[in-house]
């Protein structure tokens, strides 16, 4: 099955993931999205103003449905916690409409994208987020 080096941006690229409760709080909804809807992700990072991710996509469960519902799920969570935020981001727009993506074709592209995602944050000299909080089981 195809892998995609995926990247999606906050509306108007705006610093938002600067903030450690907000950051914290998006790569704690993304871990918990992932999981819910069983998304193959090898790799994700959450940057300022956009996020990465490593995903496998299936003709069932393609690379714009896997988006949609990380982009819906996270928005939602980011808003419920925070909904005083909503007037700042346009009436409630956490994510631009777009995101970009491209196929990784190569064990040598995979590993590349792979460091390139684990590295992002240090690369341009910020700090490794701080530690999630243990997810919670769920039963099935």
């Amino acid at each position: 099955m195809p892998l995609y080096h995926i990247n999606f941006h906050t509306l108007d690229s705006k610093p938002i993931f600067e903030d450690d409760m907000y950051d914290q709080l998006l790569r704690t909804s993304l871990r918990d999205i992932i999981r819910k809807h069983k998304i193959i992700c090898l790799a994700w990072k959450v940057m300022p103003t956009h996020v990465h991710m490593l995903i496998e996509d299936f003709p069932d469960f393609p690379c714009k449905k896997i988006v949609n519902y990380v982009k819906g799920a996270a928005s939602h969570a980011f808003f419920a916690a925070y909904p005083e935020l909503r007037a700042d981001l346009m009436g409630g727009h956490l994510w631009t409409k777009s995101y970009h993506f491209v196929q990784v074709k190569t064990h040598r592209q995979f590993l590349a994208t792979l460091h390139y995602i684990r590295t992002n944050r240090e690369r341009i000299d910020l700090p490794p987020p701080a530690l999630l909080k243990p997810a919670t089981q769920e039963h099935e």
